[in-house]
């Protein structure tokens, strides 16, 4: 019964309705409405900026489309309950957040899996996909060989440590990581190759898994981590469980001295990390829409559809802690950087 509950909640749909400009055919004299496609929506932990732009973006066409949005709450089981759910009701396209919800929803590119155990047949549009390669998502960015195409919102990693090394006495990077999670491992190894290529230390702190009640006192051995290291900077990752726990995590950084640089604009934002190279979500979100719009209204075929990151980055100074850590981003960054505050 308690599964049950559960499953309805987690299932209870949010529904938004456009009914948008709808075209006229006039051949004979008789208007045509275009019919409404279902885009089937599945979150890990809510609507994020990343939501936000990919909606916005298709209401602001005058294409007909239905938005039916699921979320997760951070757990396997229900994305496994609600991908049931998809293959019954059988939308029009499905976009997913992440890697987790991705790889749950499609599987892997290189497994047999029949049509009624994975979504094999209806498109797919991932988004904010750290390595969509590496956690075996498609194996050709060019020309997806499946159903799945997406966006991938991670700056290449050797452009991220090109911009930690514009800061003054940076030598040592820590990188704190959950070891069970695919995609942190991914960005942990590319990391450390782009470390390696620029002559940088990389320290690794592992942590045993991603539960919250421990959360606390994983950062604490953090920090004592870092500080018996010498870091110089810590690296925050793209991962959920530390994007939920940024702000502890910066503030116990912070208070050992070591500033933090973020992979991803939320935690620069709105926990107080010092900066970071990044792609905005809102961004990436809108890219995501462009993708989906082509399956839906233009004919293209997932195949004709390549996996993308942005072009251009952003660079995002959280100037609140730059002043609290008495340390202040050069000139060749703030000229082009975004300034926020907490």
């Amino acid at each position: 019964m308690l599964g049950f509950n559960v499953f309805s909640r987690a299932l209870l749909a949010v529904v938004f309705m456009m009914s948008g400009l709808v075209s006229s055919v006039w051949a004979d004299q008789t208007s045509v409405i275009k019919p409404v496609k279902q885009v089937y929506m599945v979150l890990w932990r809510g609507v994020t900026e990343a939501e936000r732009g990919f909606m916005d973006s298709m209401m602001n066409r005058p294409e007909p489309v239905e938005f039916v949005i699921r979320n997760a709450g951070k757990s396997r089981q229900q994305v496994a309950l609600i991908r049931q759910d998809i293959l019954q009701r059988k939308p029009d396209l499905v976009y997913s957040f992440g890697t987790t919800v991705t790889s749950i929803l499609a599987g892997a590119e290189s497994a047999t899996h029949s049509d009624d155990e994975y979504i094999r047949s209806i498109p797919l549009v991932f988004n904010i996909v750290a390595d969509p390669k590496g956690a075996g998502l498609v194996s050709d960015y060019q020309a997806p060989g499946r159903n799945v195409t997406g966006t991938s919102h991670l700056v290449p990693m050797a452009t991220q440590v090109a911009a930690m090394q514009e800061l003054d006495g940076i030598e040592k990077v820590a990188v704190i990581f959950n070891a069970k999670e695919k995609n942190s491992l991914l960005q942990v190894e590319a990391l450390q190759s782009a470390c390696d290529a620029a002559g940088i230390d990389l320290v690794r702190f592992p942590l045993p898994n991603a539960d919250e009640a421990k959360a606390d006192d994983y950062f604490a051995a953090f920090a004592r981590f870092i500080t018996s290291e010498g870091a110089d900077i810590t690296y925050l990752p793209s991962d959920s469980f530390l994007i939920s726990n940024a702000k502890t995590l910066v503030n116990v950084s912070h208070g050992a001295g070591v500033p933090v640089y973020s992979a991803t604009e939320g935690p620069i934002r709105k926990a107080g990390a010092y900066m970071g190279l990044v792609s905005r979500y809102y961004n990436v979100g809108q890219f995501a829409a462009y993708k989906a719009h082509q399956l839906l209204f233009e004919g293209r075929q997932v195949s004709e559809v390549p996996v993308e990151t942005l072009k251009r980055f952003s660079f995002i100074v959280n100037m609140d802690s730059a002043k609290a850590l008495d340390r202040y981003p050069p000139v060749t960054i703030m000229q082009t950087a975004e300034v926020v505050k907490d």
